[in-house]
């Protein structure tokens, strides 16, 4: 038995029809039969074959990966091997799902072809062991098997370049929008915070006793500007690498050596602190260049809200946690709910609601640092991501945002005000390479916080 593809326009539906009906019935069982028994060790065999990969640790190495993908291969491995005539449309349309996740959490196809070449083998093993004796039979069953596999990685790798190339148009757009902000501004509030921890420096070496850790550079506001914005709005300048050195030489080895024992108020001292001012300025330098140099692009706000464009958190999503995954960093999602926003514009009219959502941007964006993100996330709703946090700190600013709606009045004009509550769900990133998959996490807080009385926060389990 051989499949042949006709020369008709290219309908992957009809391919795959076409593909069940040319095959015999006692071969499909065959092949059925064994994808059904032996879908767990097919899928150890395909993970097993990916994880020998160097590139495979960053999406395999995971609890929560493992959990979750193992299960899933396997029902892949008995819904495409056990699926029937009318259940192709849904066939077609979890391949390309399938293209589309490995496109968001950009895993390189070739780690995809390598496990499938040894699930591929793996099958053809196991189906000679339940087929010895009639070797017709096998072999129209291994090139079943190997038909079907080719047909579910070509949907497969159309979606992924479909969706990389979507995604590849958003992060330019992103980081055109980066450089559009307004860059006087942004670099004078720069330069205010890096001087702010030179003086905490300078203050805490001056107290009695001396400290044993000073604050680090990266961790200040300056450097969680830097790691998380800085690298996506200048992304290719020189400057970025300068500025990376001279802050890991700051925190690596002129901070240990200001607070250690045998560091005291004398010469070597003073000469640390020249040279520590030195350091700084030098970064300050860098700071200007690397700002003056840039031109200014115009685009990629919420034109109600001005909170960042729902279209960049793709963009954002995927940068962080391949930043979290590099400085091994935890970073939370906030999904935020107006509560009763529908009420609002029923009873006091769409002008009344913008006034609502304009006021509550401007208080989120008030309550979270100038490393973090504040996204209109769509309707009333907004999405915040906290960087470089753990859960208890997200949860605390979670709850304080909770408060401060409770408490604000918000004004509605002519005097009027309202107030307002929100909802509000919590996710940690927990490793998981596919943002949206955090996303969901998020998403389903936030409905549990609505389903349980509103003017709330629930965190994702």
């Amino acid at each position: 038995m051989t499949f042949q593809a006709d020369s008709e326009p290219y309908l992957p539906e009809q391919i795959w029809r076409a593909l069940l009906s040319t095959v015999r019935p006692e071969c499909r069982q065959l092949v059925s039969e064994v994808a059904d028994r032996d879908a767990a060790l097919l899928a150890t065999m395909f993970y097993r074959a990916m994880s020998g990969h160097p590139q495979a640790g960053a999406f395999l190495e995971h609890g929560v990966v493992h959990e979750r993908l193992h299960p899933s291969m396997q029902r892949w491995i008995r819904g495409v091997y056990g699926g029937k005539l009318d259940e192709v449309e849904a066939i077609v349309a979890q391949q390309r799902h399938v293209g589309e996740v490995h496109a968001r959490i950009h895993l390189p196809i070739h780690l995809v072809a390598r496990g499938a070449r040894h699930l591929k083998n793996a099958f053809f093993a196991q189906l000679a062991l339940a087929c010895p004796d009639d070797q017709a039979l096998l072999r129209d069953a291994q090139h079943h098997v190997g038909h079907v596999m080719d047909l579910a990685l070509e949907l497969m790798s159309e979606a992924y370049q479909r969706n990389t190339q979507r995604s590849a148009r958003t992060d330019e757009a992103y980081r055109l929008f980066s450089l559009g902000q307004n860059m006087s501004v942004e670099r004078e509030r720069q330069r205010s915070v890096l001087l702010e921890w030179g003086q905490e420096v300078l203050f805490a070496l001056h107290r009695t006793p001396a400290p044993t850790v000073l604050p680090p550079l990266s961790k200040s506001e300056f450097g969680l500007w830097f790691h998380h914005k800085a690298t996506a709005m200048f992304e290719g300048s020189a400057e970025i690498e300068v500025m990376a050195g001279i802050m890991e030489r700051i925190d690596e080895t002129m901070l240990p050596q200001l607070c250690a024992p045998s560091a005291k108020p004398d010469g070597r001292t003073m000469s640390l602190l020249m040279e520590l001012q030195a350091e700084l300025e030098n970064l300050k330098f860098q700071l200007n260049h690397l700002f003056e140099r840039q031109l200014e692009v115009e685009n990629g706000r919420d034109t109600l809200t001005r909170l960042l464009n729902r279209r960049f958190l793709p963009s954002v999503l995927s940068r962080e946690i391949k930043v979290a995954s590099e400085r091994r960093t935890q970073f939370a999602v906030l999904l935020i709910d107006v509560d009763h926003f529908k009420q609002v514009n029923d009873e006091h009219g769409h002008e009344v609601g913008d006034l609502v959502l304009q006021q509550a941007a401007v208080l989120i964006l008030d309550s979270v640092r100038n490393g973090d993100f504040v996204f209109r996330y769509g309707g009333e709703e907004m999405l915040v991501m906290l960087v470089e946090i753990d859960q208890p700190v997200a949860l605390r600013i979670a709850e304080t945002l909770r408060q401060r709606f409770e408490q604000a009045e918000f004004m509605v004009g002519q005097g009027r005000t309202l107030k307002v509550t929100i909802s509000v769900g919590v996710a940690m990133y927990d490793g998981h390479p596919d943002y949206q998959y955090l996303i969901n996490r998020g998403d389903q807080a936030m409905y549990q916080a609505k389903q349980t009385g509103r003017n709330r926060v629930c965190v994702a389990p």
